[in-house]
């Protein structure tokens, strides 16, 4: 399997879990790994290039994102991201309340818990059966003192897109803090937070074709957040330690292409997303699709009725299918964001996750399914026959 070449047939689809580097984005970062090594916080020869390319890593991402460069803090990811965002703004709001939805990722949920033990109520929301957590949900949870509500702009296991700007508006007319983990819509969604309702916002480069270990928080001027890490005082104080100018060059670079039409446009992920569903229902009748409404171009996220889809995930793996499962693989515990929107444990487990991504194409919808007639019983399609 290939799938950083396009003249390979692309049997990858978990782009939602990470993205091959972009090849471009490793020339235009490599010699910060190996040339411009030192280290940006020095004041000799050798920390000024660094140092300068960072500076510059900023004004062009923030350009892409539509913000102010001194609003973004490199970071390591999105799980840093979200923790600086929960944690950041509890300690400037002590003992105040805050909301997250129950299909956020682990780490905001990790962090909402430990923010529990340390004395801040918690709201957990539910989304409805749609997999959307609805706006008049959050307003009737909203107590006087809630400090932040923490709802993702689209759910990297199903796809399905959040009311994000609606749900800004309802917390900017209350004087709340929004934090919009966007780590899986980065990059698929269209996002300019000049116009936005978004206050505090989390990426990852690796879900965007940059190097895993990078990720920047967006932070609105006058949103009272305090440091994660404390150090030396880099990035205006909010988020100590040597800074990652490989990382920050990368990164800025696969956002800019993001922009120039390098990666496959939306309309050409969603017609993929949608023939890869239309020969599911058809070849397989028992299947059915998990969420409704507005989805994520690339993310289709389906139960197999009567299967197993931790199994199934590894027989597809055996013939160099790379998927998703809706269950862990350790516990084969059902997806806590299924369950939260009401699926049995059942349909849960039996879930796959197909994210589409740069290298996709119409043989890689063949080859799914293909290798998923191979791995279902026959009864499981019997009466649609073999797709054409």
């Amino acid at each position: 399997m290939q799938s950083a070449s396009s003249s390979a047939v692309d049997l990858y689809l978990d782009y939602n879990g990470s993205t091959p580097l972009a090849q471009e984005a490793l020339e235009v970062a490599f010699p910060y790994l190996v040339e411009h090594y030192g280290n940006p916080s020095a004041s000799h020869p050798l920390g000024a290039a660094p140092k300068l390319a960072i500076e510059r890593a900023k004004v062009d991402s923030a350009a892409v994102l539509g913000c102010y460069p001194d609003e973004l803090v490199h970071t390591s990811g999105g799980s840093e991201g979200n923790n600086h965002a929960l944690l950041g703004a509890a300690a400037a709001h002590p003992g105040a309340h805050l909301i997250v939805s129950q299909i956020e990722h682990k780490s905001v949920l990790a962090t909402a818990a430990e923010l529990e033990r340390r004395g801040h109520p918690v709201t957990r929301l539910a989304p409805r059966s749609d997999g959307v957590v609805h706006v008049a949900d959050v307003a009737q949870a909203l107590r006087p003192n809630t400090f932040l509500v923490s709802v993702m702009g689209a759910n990297n296991e199903t796809g399905v897109v959040q009311p994000y700007e609606e749900l800004g508006a309802l917390c900017r007319a209350h004087g709340v803090l929004y934090h919009c983990d966007w780590v899986c819509a980065l990059g698929k969604l269209d996002l300019d937070l000049s116009r936005s309702t978004i206050d505090l916002l989390s990426v990852g480069a690796h879900k965007l074709y940059g190097p895993k270990g990078v990720g920047l928080q967006y932070i609105r001027r006058g949103a009272r957040v305090m440091p994660l890490v404390y150090g030396c005082g880099q990035q205006n104080g909010l988020r100590g330690g040597t800074e990652n100018a490989f990382g920050a060059v990368a990164f800025a670079r696969t956002l800019s292409m993001s922009k120039s039409g390098a990666f496959p446009s939306h309309a050409r992920l969603a017609q993929l997303r949608d023939l890869l569903w239309q020969r599911i229902e058809r070849t397989f009748p028992q299947a059915r699709k998990n969420g409704a409404g507005p989805f994520l171009p690339n993310t289709l996220n389906v139960a197999f009725e009567g299967q197993t889809g931790i199994e199934l995930l590894q027989q597809l793996g055996a013939q160099g299918i790379c998927v998703a499962a809706g269950a862990a693989a350790n516990t084969g515990s059902p997806s806590h964001v299924l369950t939260a929107m009401g699926l049995p444990p059942e349909r849960a487990r039996a879930s796959l996750r197909f994210s589409l991504g740069r290298f996709s194409d119409e043989r890689t919808v063949e080859a799914v399914m293909v290798a998923l007639q191979r791995c279902l019983p026959a009864r499981a399609h019997a009466t649609a026959g073999t797709a054409t």
